[in-house]
């Protein structure tokens, strides 16, 4: 009888593990399906410009920074984030590195410039409009939603990543090519909600908009 109960038991571990094993390949489907679906939306995108707000959330001071801006993109490799005054700040994202620029002045750097977010900054890239299989690697990935687009939520694997970011988060328009929303989690408890007016594709952008200012020293 003990032999019968405990065999009947190894029945059950191994259907529940068969059941466990069709519902991960089921998600992994599903995030690869939706990330097939978005790379072929945005497989002839040359630029996006498109206005946002940001809203982020500082958990320690239970307060919140609002600010406007606009987001600049030309694939594959180059991003450019203004913020309108008061903040009056302007970010680059580039092959060649990390800058930005203020009224009193500008400085170029490499991405570990960036301070905390440098590990993340070419993910963020990728985010907005590049290729997100190459997300894989880094992040665990699922689709929460599929309403009105495709949310995509990232949680770090790489260390360098996670010690600062705890998820990424996505929502494209029902084009999919465009953004609608990107949401960014810290560690310390700080939350960035970015939320995008119309996209515009394909616009002409003076290149001369999207190159840093030059490395310092």
């Amino acid at each position: 009888m003990q032999r019968r109960s405990f065999l009947m038991g190894l029945a059950a571990c191994g259907g529940a593990l068969s059941v466990g094993g069709v519902a991960g390949r089921a998600r992994a489907d599903a995030v690869g399906d939706a990330l097939a679906e978005i790379t072929r939306a945005r497989a002839s995108v040359k630029t996006l410009v498109a206005p946002f707000t940001q809203e982020r959330s500082i958990g320690l001071l239970a307060t919140a920074v609002k600010s406007d801006g606009e987001m600049t993109l030309v694939l594959p490799d180059r991003l450019r984030w203004e913020l309108k005054p008061p903040d009056a700040i302007t970010y680059w994202i580039t092959p060649e590195g990390f800058g930005f620029a203020t009224p009193k002045g500008a400085a170029g750097a490499g991405r570990g410039a960036a301070g905390r977010f440098g590990a993340v900054l070419s993910d963020l890239l990728v985010l907005l409009g590049g290729d997100l299989e190459k997300l894989r690697a880094r992040y665990e990935l699922s689709i929460p939603s599929r309403e009105g687009g495709i949310t995509l939520a990232a949680r770090p694997r790489a260390e360098e990543v996670a010690k600062h970011v705890r998820s990424l988060e996505m929502t494209s328009g029902p084009e999919l090519w465009s953004v609608r929303r990107v949401v960014i989690e810290e560690r310390n408890g700080d939350r960035s909600v970015i939320a995008f007016g119309k996209v515009a594709r394909d616009v002409t952008v003076d290149p001369a908009r999207m190159r840093a200012p030059k490395q310092q020293g």
